[in-house]
């Protein structure tokens, strides 16, 4: 199964560094984002990133995202509902695909964070509490399709693991991801984690006991992250 991934477009901001990484691709048989797709909640741009795609490497593979801190949450909706017809977006939600006969689960969250910025504390009441729940959500998903599938795939926006991380300087682990996240991979050990968030990382692979853990985000890695499972 291929798979093409990124995260952190911030269209505009880098809508041209996509299109070029897009360039000699062909069709993947699967193709995920790990959020903030848009700057600053620009529900304008999500149209113009899939148009991108489809006149660079076609459609009638499917497209599926987890929302980033950028896709605001007043927006998500209505993302949701203009764009059901070309792009599934999973928000603390799962589903299964088969692919040549392969059946694969994904559960899509956006994460959380051990510490909630100044901003995140000033405008999301009980954001504490919201992070511990995704957790918590992404936990009761992946134990209900570990059993019946037979790939499974966390796709989320902020980073599961400090290594991952390499490269932020002196920015604490706490503003980029969340232990309890790694937690949960450690014991569960799904297949593959995507995230992004994490735009200086020299490091964009790493493992949780089996798990491959990438960071697509495209300011790291400079092009689509291309992905065999």
């Amino acid at each position: 199964m291929r798979i093409l991934a990124v995260a952190d477009v911030h269209s505009p901001r880098f809508l041209d560094e996509f299109i070029t990484s897009l360039d000699g691709q062909s069709a993947p048989d699967l193709f995920l984002m790990a959020g903030d797709m848009i700057n600053r909640g620009a529900a304008k741009e999500f149209p113009r990133i899939l148009d991108v795609i489809e006149d660079r490497i076609g459609c009638g593979f499917p497209i599926i995202s987890c929302f980033g801190n950028e896709e605001y949450s007043e927006i998500r909706s209505d993302l949701i509902s203009r764009l059901r017809d070309r792009i599934t977006f999973l928000d603390e939600k799962s589903m299964t695909l088969e692919v040549d006969g392969t059946t694969v689960s994904i559960v899509g969250t956006q994460g959380s964070l051990d510490k909630p910025t100044d901003w995140q504390r000033r405008n999301i009441p009980n954001v504490k509490r919201i992070f511990e729940r995704r957790a918590e959500r992404a936990e009761a998903l992946l134990k209900k399709i570990l059993p019946s599938v037979d790939h499974t795939i966390l796709l989320m926006h902020y980073s599961p693991c400090t290594e991952t991380c390499v490269g932020e300087g002196d920015r604490s682990f706490a503003w980029l991801g969340s232990r309890k996240f790694y937690t949960l991979i450690s014991n569960l050990q799904p297949d593959l984690v995507i995230h992004g968030h994490v735009h200086n990382s020299t490091t964009h692979k790493a493992f949780i006991g089996t798990t491959v853990v990438r960071n697509v985000a495209l300011p790291a890695v400079g092009s689509i992250t291309q992905l065999q499972l």
